[in-house]
């Protein structure tokens, strides 16, 4: 296989209140229903549009220069594929210019593609599910579909990575996973994550507990200033710091375990409630 796994950034960069990377959800709508599948994505599963008064919270909340990221998952982006393009096109008519990458199960490859290419900049790529990509875990996707993502990054090194294999114990991935036993597994340190904005309009502190309406993950909505979702943000790591990863190894659990069954036992991080009233 010609993908190869991208390597992390660093973590919870802010500079003038803007975030280096941001994750953006339209819904856990998918043309698949893996039991691992972290949002509980399934072909029943809700999906609201990207609107301009959405993007334009993207623009205020992340950097605008090369060091930015925005990055599209769900659920499958590729099952509104024209929305994803007039998202990219508006970012590119409003001065963004970092990084955009698609998280994608690969098997719309024809639609992938065409999201990649119409970025004017040429800096769109894309991330594939490590186990929809290789089977191990999950039913491979189409050959058809796998034939036409490699021969493009064969021809365009770079554009299309693999995710990483990594067990995540979160969503429906908190079930036992069919995965090889070789595949690393969750610890009791959160990765740490940059954070996500709805289409419905909210900023959640995490991409993997997306599903997850716990306050603890509230960090303001589309109306909210720009430095509020700075600040909450850095107050959930310091949160995870400083509370969730000492009750995580206290009780010998992994991180996303504690966020989906124990979270009861913690605090909502400090100053999220004085940031509400």
């Amino acid at each position: 296989m010609v993908f190869k796994e991208r390597q992390p950034r660093d973590k919870g960069v802010i500079t003038d209140d803007r975030l280096m990377e941001l994750h953006l959800y339209p819904g856990n709508q998918c043309n698949r229903d893996c039991s691992f599948c972290t949002v509980f994505g399934s072909p029943k599963g809700w999906y609201s549009e990207y609107t301009v008064e959405h993007l334009d919270a993207v623009l205020q909340t992340v950097m605008l220069n090369e060091q930015g990221t925005i990055k599209f998952y769900g659920g499958e982006p590729t099952l509104d594929s024209e929305n994803v393009i007039w998202a990219i096109a508006y970012l590119r008519q409003q001065g963004y210019r970092g990084a955009i990458v698609i998280y994608s199960n690969g098997i719309q490859a024809e639609r992938l593609l065409h999201i990649l290419e119409s970025d004017p900049l040429g800096q769109t790529t894309a991330s594939l599910n490590y186990s929809i990509a290789t089977g191990d875990g999950a039913p491979q996707m189409p050959k058809k579909s796998l034939e036409q993502l490699e021969g493009y990054e064969t021809e365009h090194a770079g554009a299309i990575a693999i995710g990483h294999p990594d067990v995540v114990d979160s969503g429906r991935g908190v079930d036992p996973f069919t995965g090889e036993a070789t595949r690393p597994k969750a610890n009791s340190r959160c990765p740490h994550c940059y954070p996500v904005l709805t289409t419905e309009g909210k900023f959640h502190a995490c991409p993997f507990a997306i599903e997850n309406r716990s306050p603890h993950f509230q960090l303001g909505d589309i109306h909210s200033d720009p430095s509020e979702i700075a600040q909450n943000f850095r107050e959930f790591f310091h949160w995870l710091d400083t509370v969730h990863e000492p009750y995580a190894i206290a009780h010998n659990l992994p991180a996303c375990t504690v966020c989906w069954k124990h979270l009861d036992q913690l605090p909502v991080p400090q100053g999220f409630a004085e940031a509400r009233s």
